[in-house]
């Protein structure tokens, strides 16, 4: 995978070109074609802009061979999760989504002391920002549990016990979705800097998720 740059910020652009040789079993492409996608960094979360299919042909090609013959075999419906595993690599850009959250200090779940409602409201935040940014085909709970240096299991259990007052789930435990309640947003707020505050009412991926793409 080739990148066009060695920055990746929020609203900064990448250009990035994905061969066959980065097969890695997420997604297939075949020999000889070559993707060009463009990408964006939007509050966090990998915004495919534009992505292009082109032929290679070699200077040894004894023929050309179409395009189109190679699109049946041509794999990417697992591009979001590549790229985002790509990224994350320390030897690239070492990307986290969780760089574009809020500043907080999340100890208190690690050290299972007693949250308090700012606790509780900001571990519903960034719930509902895992839930936006991180890709469909990796699982939200078990990624959350790692940032938050606890279980899985002990991260569904605390899910479970945020108040009603300050988070309300949308389907079943397993499924994503929630909300922030008027209350959380306000308590939040009033807790931020200005800076903070500024990014807390801009970004549209810290205060529900409804499974709709808001990019």
């Amino acid at each position: 995978m080739k990148i066009d740059k060695q920055t990746f910020g929020i609203n900064e652009e990448l250009s990035v070109s994905i061969g066959f040789e980065d097969n890695d079993g997420l997604i297939f492409i075949p020999k000889n074609i070559k993707v060009e996608v463009k990408i964006v960094n939007y509050f966090g979360k990998i915004v495919i802009n534009n992505l292009k299919i082109d032929h290679i042909v070699d200077e040894l090609s004894l023929s050309k061979v179409g395009l189109e013959q190679n699109l049946s075999n041509l794999d990417l419906k697992l591009l979001d999760r590549f790229l985002f595993k790509q990224l994350s690599d320390k030897a690239t850009f070492n990307y986290s989504p969780f760089d574009s959250f809020l500043e907080y200090d999340f100890a208190v779940y690690e050290k299972s002391r007693r949250p308090s409602d700012l606790d509780w409201s900001m571990f519903g935040s960034l719930y509902i920002f895992a839930c936006n940014v991180i890709p469909e085909s990796i699982k939200v709970e078990l990624t959350l549990a790692k940032q938050l240096r606890v279980s899985e299991e002990v991260f569904k259990k605390l899910l479970k016990k945020i108040p009603d007052k300050i988070f309300r789930k949308t389907g079943h435990l397993e499924s994503r979705g929630g909300n922030l309640t008027f209350d959380a947003e306000e308590l939040i707020k009033n807790n931020l800097t200005a800076e903070q505050q500024k990014l807390f009412e801009e970004s549209p991926f810290l205060k529900f998720h409804s499974g709709s793409d808001l990019a």
